[in-house]
């Protein structure tokens, strides 16, 4: 093996120290320049990094972008610049950060005449109703991610200027109520909207994103799932796009504490079950409520529809049905039609129903919520059936007689009345069914509750002076009882006091 002189070896080793020490200078020089230029390009491309968004995993079927510090207005009012609504600039990351106001705006943002850049932009508790600003944001055409927090704000005055790079708007714990479908539209490179913890009730359709946008972020907001919202399901590609989509819960007094998508459910299916039947396919089928225990309660409306008959289908749940000012004279689909098991209340007011009868000792008639005849044909019909049946039927809540051409005869008027009568809190209209109670003169109309006996029973003044067959039969009667009983003591007194017996004894063998 080759081995240098002591002293060359020497001499060799500090030249090695010496190049060491000069590579390690130039790393270093390497190192500094690195990071003037990382740092200029922050400057530059606003800091890419700072848009990432990390994800936390709230629920099995969630997730939500948790943005970072210095995207967030927490304790926004404890920075110097609350005070006076003004903003701060932070070179390094490119951002601008306002609080309570833009007062100080465009001094922050020029410097010797010249506009600077800023690619992150976070508005703190704006505190005007409308935030009318909007077009502020074209004097920072390179900005990235936008944060609008905790303002009192309710709506936008103006859609978002025409934006070519902003990717990520956050616009959370605000006042915010109502937000146009066009509001977001000219924001090409959108890729992230949170709207969470606002006060949003409805959208009045799909928001129309740019065809990059990925996640759309609704959690939070009290909304009224009586709007549409159906869209989540019809439009797949639409509704994919909100991301906690699971999440979102209902707050109206209909579907107060439900998930909206499975309110959206029962309504979408709902829909195509009556649009794929032809008997309702005019027909307007809502949700009328939906409770945790029971599931969906369905109301069909089929008024002024020309009807003649009650539809032979009913989607399933369907408890209400409104088939108003038709010309239906059959009403037996109630009687033996198993899709109106569930039906409670059906209104029927002004067609051609003039017979009843079929419902006597039905499982329908004696379990009945609410039952409109109003304005029919009904001239008669069993008191005596419909009497029992609101004995029987704890759930009556509401039956409607008046605008009947009721024949009030003896017999069935007074019955009548003292059924309207018994159940007055039932028959709402009982103090307006009228009927005819006079013979030849039909168009002669008065209220069943103050006709008398006399009146129904009496029809007119010739009757007055004529005996009735049955009256004159009563009087025979009585007649022939008293010549018996008569006779009967004549034959005690002649016997007792003269021994003579009724002279028929003396015949008898």
């Amino acid at each position: 093996m080759f081995v240098l002189p002591p002293r060359m070896a020497m001499n060799n080793r500090s030249v090695f120290i010496n190049g060491n020490s000069f590579v390690s200078s130039f790393c270093l020089l390497l190192s500094i320049f690195g990071r003037f230029v990382t740092a200029s390009i922050a400057d530059v491309d606003a800091g890419e990094e700072s848009l990432t968004l990390t994800t936390t995993s709230m629920s099995p079927s969630m997730v939500r972008p948790t943005w970072t510090v210095d995207q967030s207005c927490v304790n926004w009012t404890t920075a110097l610049e609350a005070k006076d609504g003004n903003c701060a600039r932070m070179t390094r990351l490119g951002l601008i950060r306002c609080h309570g106001g833009m007062n100080n705006l465009e001094a922050i943002t020029s410097k010797n005449g010249k506009l600077m850049m800023a690619h992150q932009m976070v508005l703190c508790g704006w505190s005007q109703e409308v935030l009318n600003q909007l077009e502020e944001l074209q004097r920072f055409p390179q900005l990235r991610s936008l944060t609008i927090e905790y303002g009192d704000f309710t709506e936008f005055q103006f859609v978002f200027p025409e934006m070519f790079h902003l990717q990520a708007i956050n616009i959370s714990w605000t006042n915010l109520s109502y937000i146009s479908a066009r509001t977001f539209k000219r924001i090409y490179a959108l890729k992230i909207l949170d709207l969470r913890w606002n006060q949003l009730i409805q959208l009045e359709g799909p928001l129309i994103l740019s065809r990059s946008f990925q996640q759309l972020y609704m959690a939070g907001n009290p909304w009224n799932c009586t709007r549409n919202f159906k869209w989540l399901l019809l439009q797949p590609e639409k509704g994919r796009l909100v991301a906690d989509r699971e999440n979102l819960i209902c707050t109206d007094r209909k579907y107060k504490e439900l998930q909206m998508l499975l309110v959206m459910h029962y309504k979408v299916k709902l829909r195509r079950e009556c649009q794929s039947h032809m008997d309702l396919s005019n027909c307007t089928c809502l949700m009328h409520f939906f409770t945790k225990f029971y599931g969906p309660v369905y109301t069909v409306n089929c008024s002024h529809l020309q009807f003649h008959s009650l539809p032979s289908y009913l989607p399933e749940n369907t408890t209400t049905l409104n088939i108003n000012n038709n010309l239906i004279s059959d009403i037996n689909p109630l009687r033996d039609n198993p899709h109106y098991q569930s039906v409670t209340d059906v209104h029927v007011n002004n067609n051609r129903i003039s017979n009843i009868d079929v419902l006597e000792d039905t499982y329908w008639l004696q379990n009945f919520r609410f039952f409109n005849l109003h304005g029919n044909l009904l001239q008669k019909f069993h008191v005596y059936a419909l009497d029992n049946a609101l004995n029987d039927n704890h759930n009556a809540n509401i039956l409607m007689l008046s605008q009947n051409p009721l024949h009030c005869t003896c017999k069935f008027g007074m019955r009548l009345r003292e059924m309207l009568t018994k159940y007055k809190d039932v028959v709402r209209d009982a103090w307006n069914v009228t009927c005819t109670y006079m013979h030849g003169d039909e168009l002669r109309l008065a209220k069943v509750l103050s006709l008398t006996r006399e009146d129904m029973c009496n029809t007119n003044a010739e009757n007055d002076i004529l005996i009735h067959p049955i009256d004159l039969l009563n009087c025979i009667l009585a007649s022939l009882i008293i010549l018996i009983l008569g006779k009967l003591a004549y034959d005690y007194y002649f016997y007792r006091y003269h021994g003579r017996v009724p002279w028929i004894v003396m015949k008898m063998p």
